[in-house]
């Protein structure tokens, strides 16, 4: 058959996919229609459920099929975004599932019985291109169409300022990081363009898809709002809709920021500070000694064993929820107490009363209760002190939330946080001053010893550029994932200057699997070589990567402009020092995108012009790290400007 031929017989398949997906599309749409016939109380979760099936019906339709496996001696499997079914038979296979790994991992050397794997392009839902690669070593046949495959396209199109997903163009190496078992930690590093961004949200869809969670969503951490911009479609695309992208420094809440030395921010970052700041809050709590309580008209007297009983109910507990136990404990106690002290007044006054009377009056009321012939009857108590109602009394007792309120205050987050860098002059901060980036994860901390675990968990958290994180955010990002079920993604190499951790058993601990990728997709070799000896110098333990691309090489240049390097149909970026982007950004206006060095990890371009690197350097403790990043941003070409005319 020829190509035209081949591409006739996909569209038949690759149609039929399209009306079941439409068929799927309308019955979700006609279950919407219906849900007022649902109970009230339900159709919020309906809802949401209904709306998630939506989603992720209508995401799937922009390249729905975009690859085929022809197995030996079994019919072939059509390969896409999500599974379809017809007559119990499968139209696609979802790119995620068991049966789709050959479409990936599959190679001339171990084709995993393949005799061919084709890969479809397609535009909205027509089919306009095919190729073929062969695998077991046979001759071509007739349909065959051996051609360039996706990947070969992808590596050469030009870069649009958002990344796009890989599923269409994942690598053996990259796949098996994908779907390596489990759905525990699992850290993924390697050089600058390995592709460690996509490997890690693609393994996020693959573990919700293959070890659905108890808890829904994902949380994606990363650097920077314009970085998560970026990656902001690749998720969806896969089918994942529930998911929140917060930068490193909004892990805990969002808000103005004020700015603070590199060094008072790298403090901040250590774990130190937050079992300090747990000592301090918990010197919050009152000692187990006597205290002397309001109760109605009296005045009670707790012993020591009392009020150690009170602290032990709250032991365990945050600082608020753990006052509010100690409050209902100390009533329990404050109640008993009060019964038995009108206890005692009745005794005193009975025996007041006998004296004084003469009579008996307990023997008074049997007396009388013998001449009714009610002789031998169990014995009548009249409850004049209910200690169950004199405990309620005390739930809404005014003096008794004083005494309580006394002995242990309330606390808020800031309080905390204030008191902590009240203790430390020297990282700053003024009371009632704006809050930090820093100080942000401080408050985080403090949420949790104030008023317990945060309320946000997610069934997956992926982090990337994940190098950055310091040691308090770490702690931050661990309590929204319980099941401690995350990819994260980094490379040491390219740390910035405020964090606090040097490896990845340091943050994560030792129940972990680290994968390496070793091949770079983004970078030319050419780019790499130039940058070979930074690399050695800032990370010697750390071999190269190994690129598929070759280009132009990097061209470093004195006494030219900025403007001279531009080039049109180029996504260019212009990286230099911070301080110099507000200047750089006004001098070239629309015509390149400036990006102050500290900003542009995990980012890609088809151009960078890196200007004046020893200032780079020089600028930030991170300085040729920071310079390793700008070097290796680009797909194509880079050009070094001088400090003369930049």
């Amino acid at each position: 058959m020829e190509p035209n031929e081949q591409i006739a017989a996909e569209q038949s398949h690759v149609s039929a996919m399209y009306q079941r997906l439409d068929a799927e599309t309308a019955a979700v749409r006609t279950e919407q229609a219906a849900l007022d016939a649902v109970p009230p109380a339900e159709r919020p979760a309906v809802a949401a459920m209904l709306a998630g099936r939506l989603a992720g019906l209508e995401s799937a339709e922009p390249g729905l099929c975009f690859g085929r496996i022809d197995r030996t001696g079994a019919q072939p499997l059509h390969v896409g975004r999500r599974g379809l079914w017809a007559d119990g038979e499968p139209l696609l296979v979802d790119w995620r599932a068991e049966a789709a790994r050959p479409f990936y991992t599959a190679t001339p050397a171990h084709p995993m019985g393949l005799r061919r794997r084709r890969h479809l392009r397609l535009a909205g839902r027509t089919v306009v291109g095919i190729a073929d690669e062969l695998l077991d070593g046979s001759p071509p046949k007739a349909g065959d169409v051996v051609g360039d495959g996706p990947l070969a396209e992808a590596l050469s199109a030009p870069r649009t300022g958002r990344m796009r997903d890989a599923v269409t163009t994942l690598q053996a190496e990259q796949d098996a990081v994908i779907r390596a078992p489990g759905r525990g930690v699992t850290v993924v590093q390697g050089g600058p363009g390995t592709g460690k961004t996509v490997v890690a949200l693609h393994r996020a869809a693959y573990v919700l898809f293959a070890y659905p969670p108890a808890a829904r969503g994902v949380l994606v951490v990363g650097p920077d709002a314009r970085f998560l911009d970026y990656i902001s479609q690749v998720l969806p695309s896969l089918g994942e809709h529930d998911v929140r992208l917060v930068a490193r420094t909004e892990i805990g809440g969002s808000g103005p920021v004020a700015a603070e030395p590199l060094d008072v921010a790298r403090r901040k970052g250590r774990a130190t500070l937050a079992a300090e700041m747990a000592t301090l809050v918990r010197a919050r709590r009152p000692a187990a000694t006597a205290v002397t309580l309001p109760a109605g008209p009296d005045r009670i007297t707790l012993d020591a064993a009392a009020v150690g009983d009170a602290l032990a109910a709250a032991a365990d507990l945050p600082h608020n929820p753990g006052r509010a136990a100690f409050r209902e404990r100390l009533a329990d106690h404050v109640a008993r107490a009060q019964v038995q002290v009108v206890h005692e007044h009745l005794d005193r006054f009975d025996a007041e009363a006998a004296v004084a009377t003469g009579v008996d009056l307990d023997e008074a009321v049997a007396a009388d209760l013998r001449s009714l012939g009610l002789a031998g009857a169990p014995a009548v108590t009249v409850r004049l002190v209910d200690p169950a109602a004199t405990r309620a009394g005390l739930r809404a007792c005014p003096a008794l939330d004083s005494a309580v309120t006394s002995l242990w205050p309330p606390l808020s987050a800031e309080e905390a946080v204030e008191d902590l860098l009240a203790a430390h002059p020297e990282l700053g901060r003024e009371p009632g001053a704006p809050w930090t980036a820093a100080d942000l994860a401080l408050l985080d901390e403090a949420r949790e010893l104030v008023d317990g675990p945060p309320g946000d968990v997610y069934g997956h958290v992926v982090v990337d550029e994940a190098q950055e994180l310091t040691e308090m955010d770490w702690r931050a990002v661990l309590r929204r994932c319980p099941s401690r079920s995350m990819t994260v993604v980094g490379d040491f190499a390219q740390a910035g200057p405020v964090s606090t951790v040097s490896g990845w058993t340091e943050a994560l601990g030792t129940r972990i699997t680290v994968h390496t990728l070793t091949v770079n997709y983004r970078t030319t070799a050419e780019i790499l070589e130039a940058s070979r000896d930074l690399l050695a110098e800032i990370a010697p333990e750390q071999s190269p990567s190994r690129s598929l691309r070759h280009g132009e090489p990097p061209r470093v240049l004195t006494g030219a402009t900025v403007a001279d390097e531009l080039r049109p149909g180029e996504l260019t970026a212009v990286i230099c020092a911070d301080a110099d982007a507000a200047r750089l950004a006004a001098e070239l206006g629309d015509r390149a995108r400036v990006l102050p060095v500290s900003r542009a990890r995990g980012l890609e371009f088809d151009a960078v012009v890196v200007v004046d690197p020893d200032r780079i350097k020089a600028a930030r403790p991170s300085g040729k790290r920071d310079l390793y990043v700008a070097l290796t941003r680009a797909t194509r070409r880079v050009t070094v400007i001088g400090s003369e005319r930049a």
